[in-house]
C-alpha cells in the first residue's frame, strides 16, 4: 500500500510539474513572440524615419536652390507616411524627442516661409544658412542619429 501511495504521489507531482512547466513555457513563448513582433514593427518604423530624413534633406536642398524645384515638390513639406501614431506607440524616448524637435523646426520654417511670402520669383531661394533651414537640417540629423542609437 505504501508503494502504491508513493507511486500515486509521484505521478501526481510529476503531472503537476509538467503542467506548470508547460504553462511557464507557453507564457515565455508568448512573451518572446510579442517582443519579436514589437522589434520588427520598430525596425519598420525606423526604416521609414530614415527614408523620411532623406526626403526632408532633398526637400531642403530644393528649397534653397530654386523656386521651380520647390513648386514641383510642394511649398509646404508633408511627411510621406503618417508617422505620428507609430512614433508614439513604437518609438523609444530618444526618437520621440528627436521627432518632436524636427516637427517644431519644420513649423518654424513654414512660418518663416509664409511670413516672407516665399517663393516670390524665378530666382528666389531661401538661404541655406538661414536659422530656420539650419534648425531643420540639425533636427533631421539629430533624428537620424537617434534612430541609429535606438537600433543598437
Amino acid at each position: 500500500m505504501n508503494e502504491f501511495l508513493s507511486a500515486l504521489i509521484g505521478a501526481v507531482a510529476g503531472g503537476l510539474f509538467a503542467l506548470v512547466g508547460s504553462y511557464l513555457a507557453s507564457r515565455w513563448q508568448a512573451s518572446h513572440q510579442r517582443a519579436n513582433l514589437l522589434h520588427e514593427a520598430r525596425i519598420s518604423l525606423y526604416v521609414d524615419l530614415i527614408a523620411e530624413c532623406q526626403r526632408q534633406t532633398e526637400w531642403l536642398a530644393a528649397l534653397c536652390d530654386s523656386v521651380r524645384e520647390v513648386e514641383q515638390l510642394g511649398k509646404s513639406y508633408q511627411p510621406s507616411v503618417p508617422s505620428e501614431a507609430r512614433i508614439e506607440l513604437l518609438g523609444l524616448p530618444r526618437t520621440k524627442n528627436a521627432w518632436a524637435v524636427l516637427r517644431d523646426a519644420q513649423a518654424g520654417l513654414q512660418m518663416a516661409m509664409d511670413q516672407d511670402g516665399f517663393p516670390t520669383g524665378d530666382d528666389a531661394s531661401l538661404s541655406p544658412g538661414s536659422p530656420e533651414v539650419v534648425a531643420v537640417r540639425r533636427a533631421v540629423e539629430d533624428l537620424r542619429d537617434a534612430v541609429h542609437q535606438d537600433m543598437r
